[in-house]
């Protein structure tokens, strides 16, 4: 997400995507740590497994929440960034029902009236991580984003994922990162009535390099004034066990061995965001602790 990395207001009319509801993730387990997808929230006939894709080969899965219209995580990976033009057009789920989705005239209510609401749409995958022209259409499917305060996802959000993409780019190429981010919904905050804006969002990274593992994660509130704040995997499922009142593995219980990197990246990242903060808030005090 971001106004440079993941957020991208287009006006044409939506279109039916390759995508396709599952049982289980079996078809787009790739995308997963060692095949195996993080916490399945137990109610299936609310929650939707995705593998998605523009055309018929899968990019990444999603997690899906009928009730609230918002994703509860995508999941994809990571090597390079690739070249290529961005999505050129939103797209919605074939699988799903209207009413089982936000609609792309649902955030054009957003984009419309964005004076009042200030919010935008938010990728959960954002183009700047996509390595294939497939893979960054494929990130325009409305089941990928979320309502998302626009000053959080451009000035905070957006800068986190150029950020952690550096990041990986030092500490994991060239091998394969994974990747999962999502949103907590609010308690009742609406778009339409219909569309769930969510409170908080989440992201998290591990890879396997030289058999040491590397992680990070983010968890930040959405809302103006607010940043993503670095906490390690474990402070995340810890948090995400909280919020969606059920044990929540982001890796399947993996990744979590690589100390000393998480807590000096922990603080080069803290610093960073109240650095870019403060340049652009004009010095006005944000709470970013962590916990």
């Amino acid at each position: 997400m971001g106004f440079v990395c993941g957020v991208f207001l287009l006006l044409t009319l939506p279109a039916l995507a390759w995508t396709k509801v599952v049982n289980d993730f079996s078809e787009c387990e790739k995308y997963f740590l060692d095949r195996k997808p993080p916490t399945v929230l137990p109610d299936q006939n609310r929650y939707k497994r995705i593998c998605q894709s523009p055309e018929n080969n899968y990019e990444f899965a999603t997690l899906y929440d009928i009730r609230k219209r918002i994703p509860v995580y995508s999941a994809y990976t990571y090597k390079i960034c690739g070249t290529g033009s961005r999505g050129k057009k939103w797209v919605t789920e074939k699988d799903l029902d209207e009413t089982s989705q936000a609609l792309d005239k649902d955030y054009k209510t957003i984009e419309d009236s964005q004076k009042v609401h200030g919010y935008n749409r938010g990728h959960l995958f954002p183009v700047c991580h996509a390595e294939s022209q497939s893979a960054k259409d494929a990130t325009f499917t409305l089941t990928n984003i979320v309502p998302q305060n626009v000053q959080f996802n451009n000035f905070g959000w957006g800068q986190m994922e150029l950020d952690v993409r550096s990041v990986m780019d030092q500490k994991c190429s060239p091998s394969v990162t994974y990747i999962v981010t999502g949103a907590v919904p609010s308690t009742n905050n609406l778009v339409n009535s219909k569309v769930n804006i969510p409170d908080y969002m989440w992201t998290a990274f591990c890879c396997i390099k030289d058999d040491r593992s590397v992680s990070m994660a983010h968890y930040g509130k959405n809302a103006m004034g607010e940043v993503p704040v670095p906490v390690s995997l474990e402070k995340l499922e810890e948090q995400l066990t909280i919020d969606y009142k059920v044990s929540f593995l982001v890796f399947g219980g993996k990744c979590y061995e690589d100390k000393p990197f998480t807590s000096k990246y922990l603080d080069y990242s803290t610093n960073l965001f109240k650095h870019y903060v403060d340049r652009l808030c004009g010095n006005r005090v944000i709470k970013t602790e962590q916990g």
